[in-house]
């Protein structure tokens, strides 16, 4: 396999006849589709878009929930040379203009009303070229359903019709359309500040890693996955693509949200994630655990323990069994009760919460990547795997840190550029071919990676002392009480945190209390600080937290505090709570 086009073979030879490779629920039902199925939908897509005139170099924007009609499509370009934008379902209409204007994309499939309208009120639909450059372009609207098409607009299936079942002919003929040097694809990266940019990947920097992640687990056609991250991001995405390399049936959840009910009925034995679903997993069966009898709590404790000894160090079988059957079953049920392994990408995930889900028998492996790499660069994987570090690196990558602690990176996976943004292309690949990560870390003496944060983010005290918030916010966030933490202090004399409490879920004693009574309770006032004091006895002096505000509302993506990926965008939360953040350094007060 040398392009992602030949990723479509390999599933047609190898799995032609495995049935629900894909599933969805839909309108209260499962909706499964077949290898076979598969291979005909794209095929036939490839040949409906070819036929309207779409080939290489030609982008087409995926504005969708995950869904199989999203590889559809997107691999029915790969089969015909086009290049797939993919958009995050989540963003505004602004944001989607812009994508769509700087990619030049002829062609948009959307998969809901909601989506139509926004796209009806930003682009101009259905025209032909109407200039000499792609900002004048017409923009055609397809709807991956009928009942949310245009009125007298395109459907997905109306689009195929009459395009007959693919043949092996039919495969046989797109075969060598594209180059590994061909671009497959254009992401846009979600940015912490300013304008997305557009990361130019080819079909080499796809393939190099699955190639190289197929080769550290144990995946096979008995595997089952939950696919539910925005395939529009480059680790759903890759991935999926390894699920389809390896046969791994798929079951797509629209939402993170719906998450939690599909387990049980999906039953995955591989699931991977940000870091935010493991913590508020986490989050709620400690919210369990507090409210059990005392003595429950004490089998518990022991529990733990046991496991915890059992993945540190191996032994303790008699008694892992006994936790097992007495405690970790009913827990790995809210799983689905097959789950082998979780992976756990995007961003750093708090020591306290990995080391969980290690006790009571599922192993939790860290990686490391960005858009930019396609995006595996250090992964922890069966038989390597160090707690605190993101793993050693991939096979093909290498890895050193600079002199002032950046990670810098050379790989197969390695983007081609930023789309129309050559300084910016200069500034992130130096003249070796290494790749500037932006991210701050340190490589131990067996090659593990460990993450301090993003260079970008490191907070400067007055003082002239550098601090990384990021693990100080994961000591934070582990508590059942808190939902999310910004810690700051970029040109202050001390740090300082803004707190946002577990409003979805409050711990006990405040189950019930609406989120106003919730935040002003004393009592939580003294527990949030309790919580600050025990960290701030593991830091160093210029790393203690020493006053917090506990916020009104959550973080959010529609107001633009976080990213689709999670990740807190610290120059608009600094703007937006510019006079909270002042305003714990001119009282002496010491909690908000």
């Amino acid at each position: 396999m040398e392009t992602l086009s030949d990723l479509v073979r390999v599933v047609a030879e190898r799995y032609g006849e495995r049935e629900a490779l894909l599933s969805i629920r839909r309108h209260r039902r499962t909706e499964s589709f077949s290898a076979r199925e598969f291979v005909d939908a794209v095929c036939r897509t490839a040949k409906a878009l070819e036929s309207r005139g779409v080939g290489k170099g030609d982008r087409v924007a995926l504005f969708a929930t995950n869904r199989p009609e999203w590889h559809f499509v997107d691999f029915a370009c790969h089969l015909v040379g086009a290049v797939s934008v993919p958009i995050y379902p989540t963003l505004n209409a602004p944001q989607v203009a812009y994508i769509l204007l700087d990619s030049g994309a002829g062609w948009v499939f959307y998969d809901d009303k909601a989506k139509r309208d926004l796209l009806a009120g930003i682009v101009p639909h259905g025209g032909e070229d109407e200039g000499d450059g792609d900002e004048q372009r017409g923009l055609r609207m397809v709807a991956l359903d009928a009942d949310a098409a245009v009125p007298g607009g395109t459907h997905l299936e109306a689009l195929i019709a009459g395009t007959p079942p693919a043949t092996d002919a039919d495969l046989a003929a797109f075969s060598g359309r594209v180059g590994q040097d061909d671009t497959a694809s254009i992401i846009y990266t979600s940015g912490t500040t300013g304008d997305p940019k557009g990361v130019v990947l080819s079909h080499r920097n796809f393939v190099s890693n699955i190639l190289a992640c197929q080769e550290l687990y144990p995946l096979g056609e008995e595997d089952q996955a939950l696919s539910f991250l925005p395939l529009s991001h480059v680790f759903e995405r890759t991935v999926d693509y390894l699920f389809f390399y390896r046969g791994v049936s798929i079951h797509y959840s629209p939402a993170i949200e719906r998450v939690a009910g599909l387990m049980p009925d999906v039953r995955p034995t591989v699931l991977c994630s940000v870091p935010r679903l493991y913590e508020s997993a986490y989050l709620r069966i400690q919210n369990l655990f507090a409210s059990q009898p005392p003595a429950r709590r004490r089998l518990i404790a022991w529990a733990l323990k046991v496991g915890k000894r059992r993945a540190e160090r191996g032994g303790a079988a008699l008694q892992g069994l006994i936790a097992d059957r007495l405690v970790f079953r009913k827990i790995k049920q809210r799983f689905g009760g097959r789950l082998r392994f979780a992976i756990s990408g995007g961003a750093a995930i708090a020591n306290e919460v990995a080391e969980f889900f290690d006790a009571i028998g599922i192993r939790l492996y860290q990686g490391y990547g960005l858009t930019e790499t396609a995006p595996v660069l250090a992964v922890e994987y069966p038989g390597a795997s160090r707690r605190g570090s993101v793993g050693t690196a991939a096979p093909g990558v290498s890895l050193r840190i600079a002199d002032d602690g950046e990670i810098l990176a050379r790989t197969e996976g390695l983007m081609q550029g930023y789309w129309k943004k050559p300084e910016d292309t200069a500034e992130a690949i130096d003249p070796d071919g290494w790749f500037h990560t932006g991210d701050i870390g340190r490589l131990d003496e067996d090659g593990y990676l460990y993450i301090t944060d993003r260079k970008k983010d490191l907070l400067v005290t007055s003082g002239g002392k550098n601090v990384a918030p990021q693990p100080i916010e994961q000591m934070l966030i582990t508590h059942p009480a808190i939902a999310q933490v910004v810690v700051v202090g970029d040109g202050y004399p001390y740090l300082n945190a803004l707190i946002v409490p577990n409003y979805a879920e409050p711990p006990a004693p405040f189950t019930g209390m609406d989120p106003s009574e919730f935040r002003q309770d004393p009592r939580l006032q003294e527990l949030v600080q309790g919580v600050l004091d025990r960290a701030n006895e593991r830091l160093p002096a210029h790393e203690r937290v020493r006053r917090f505000r506990l916020l009104e509302r959550e973080l959010t993506l529609e107001e633009g505090e976080i990213t689709p990926t999670l990740k807190v965008r610290r120059k608009i939360v600094n703007e937006r709570y510019r006079d909270v953040i002042a305003s714990m350094y001119l009282k002496s007060q010491r909690v908000g």
